[in-house]
């Protein structure tokens, strides 16, 4: 059987070379969840079947035949592998569909356009037509937004509209169309000696449109700012029209339309070009430091003085609490050894010790003057410096963490993550009780960090693990996962940071924000999609 063509080979996140967790992640495991060696030997719901869908397309032939004018017909596919790529995201629930051999929700076609000018044309049709359209790019999304319950066509942004249009040096920005790649923006940039700043973990495999499309957040985004605030002007496709806005540094006409796209997922339009501010690439002069802290509220404590001293902000800004602490000592090989016992000694002790990660970009001056006050700073908050190392490795591995994620469920581990917004003031109250929630599942631990950071909160960012409950695993999954969902925002928490909301947060979007807030968004996307053929089916719970 062709692996190339198996559902395994679609459920695959990052490298598809990832089969194996590490000797200290194996080592943890067996001790956490009571796994043998019979357990490391064998996959559990592997998805080696060739894939096969029950749903015909439906699609009506003079439909087909219309976008392969548009688009040419090597560029329309409609063969059940193609409809069952373009189906969804890397969601937990829908890499276990995938394993278990079900795609739900395939789209009738996966149509390719070459240009501004074909999308224009495929959408002013599919509106006419009434047929469902879903933008799609890196297909990263974790919250079900990629999905096609409706059936339809996905957009595939990726294949043609994947280049740098403009490099603007007076102005300080990129033109980029919106289906290009992170790894080939930055490598274009580079090139020319700026930076994009925009780092999410998804980075080598997510694109511009989708960082704009779900309010992405970059690594470095305590000091660049989330996508939105890297954003000057884009060009979007609705069925409405062109939506076109200008490259004025600020304006004071109305709404910044800009902004109703930045976290529309795909709802209203298509964006298919987009201008960003850019940044010098200066890697020599990034200071790093990494600290280690007591517990983790001296280290929120610390990191809240830092933000608020308004003596320059770190762009890489990051605390493990306790508990993802002690596992990163573990799988790094670092727990037991010489040096920890002198930390342990010293107070720093496993179960309460927390690590702090930073790095300063920009000119080399500033850059150090910023650390020099960040080092006074979490000197004072009782840290001890433990040098660069730390960030260093975090930052090699700081992508091919989350490709993890599949070796674990071959083992038949469920893991999965969740983040939320955060005043400081709820900060601690969200982190504890979060815990205490995961803590009532036998056989359960969870992981938080804190990675991006306000002058008024921060994020959180939770990696819980589980055994699977063998042959209920769907379910159980859904009532843990809307458990944690409810526990989060009952004590303060947003729906999300910069996962964005899909369809899978969806049904907490009207209780979260109010039912005014959504009347105006239907009345927005009632008025750019008035035949609610983008991205239909429950996203953003419109």
């Amino acid at each position: 059987m062709d692996q190339e063509k198996s559902y395994r080979h679609l459920l695959k996140w990052g490298d598809r070379r990832e089969e194996t967790v590490s000797h200290h992640m194996a080592e943890l495991i067996r001790e956490k969840f009571g796994l043998n060696d019979e357990d490391f030997t064998r996959k559990h719901l592997p998805g080696t079947d060739p894939v096969k869908l029950d749903k015909p397309p439906v699609l009506k032939p003079a439909q087909v035949e219309f976008l392969k004018k548009v688009c040419g017909e090597e560029n329309v596919l409609t063969d059940d592998f193609s409809r069952a790529r373009f189906s969804c995201g890397k969601f937990y629930g829908e890499l276990l569909d995938l394993r278990m051999g079900f795609v739900p929700d395939p789209p009738d076609a996966v149509v390719a356009p070459r240009t501004h000018g074909e999308v224009v044309r495929i959408i002013e049709f599919c509106s006419e037509e009434r047929i469902a359209v879903v933008p799609a790019g890196g297909l990263s999304s974790v919250t079900g937004a990629v999905r096609a319950p409706q059936g339809g066509i996905a957009l595939d942004l990726t294949r043609y509209l994947n280049r740098v249009i403009e490099i603007n040096r007076v102005n300080k920005t990129v033109t980029v169309q919106a289906g290009m790649y992170g790894p080939a923006l930055e490598a274009e940039l580079n090139r020319q000696g700026y930076s994009c700043g925009h780092f999410p973990q998804s980075f080598e495999y997510s694109t511009v449109g989708g960082w704009i499309s779900a309010r992405g957040a970059g690594q470095a985004s305590t000091g660049y700012g989330k996508i939105e605030d890297m954003v000057v002007a884009l060009k979007a496709v609705t069925p409405a029209g062109v939506i076109e806005t200008r490259e004025y540094p600020r304006t004071a006409q109305g709404w910044d339309l800009f902004r109703v796209f930045a976290g529309a997922e795909g709802t209203l339009g298509v964006i298919t070009e987009a201008t960003l501010h850019i940044f010098n690439y200066a890697p020599q002069n990034t200071a790093s430091a990494a600290f280690i802290f007591r517990s983790f509220e001296a280290a929120v404590e610390t990191m809240r003085g830092i933000m608020q001293a308004e003596c320059g902000k770190p762009h890489l800004f990051r605390i493990s609490d306790p508990d993802e602490t002690d596992i990163a000592f573990r799988t790094s090989g670092f727990d037991g050894t010489f040096a920890d016992r002198i930390l342990t000694m010293l107070g720093f002790r496993p179960g309460s010790r927390c690590l702090m990660f930073v790095t300063v970009e920009g000119e080399r001056d500033y850059a150090r003057f910023v650390m020099k006050k960040i080092r006074r700073k979490a000197r004072a908050g009782k840290g001890m410096y433990i040098g660069t190392s730390p960030v260093r490795k975090w930052l090699e591995q700081r992508y091919s963490s989350a490709y993890m994620r599949d070796p674990l469920m071959d083992l038949g581990i469920m893991t999965d993550t969740l983040e939320t917004a955060v005043t400081w003031d709820k900060l601690l109250n969200v982190w504890k009780a979060a815990h205490e929630y995961v803590s009532r599942r036998p056989k359960a631990f969870m992981m938080i960090h804190i990675s991006h950071v306000y002058e008024n909160g921060a994020n959180l960012y939770f990696t819980f693990l589980s055994p699977m409950e063998k042959g209920n695993e769907k379910q159980d999954f859904a009532s843990f996962h809307r458990g944690l969902v409810e526990t989060i925002l009952a004590n303060g928490g947003s729906i999300s940071h910069h996962h964005g909301v899909g369809r899978v947060l969806a049904p907490w979007m009207e209780g979260h924000l109010g039912k005014s807030s959504m009347e105006l968004l239907r009345a927005v996307k009632k008025h750019l999609d008035p035949n609610n053929i983008m991205n239909p089916g429950g996203t953003l719970g419109l």
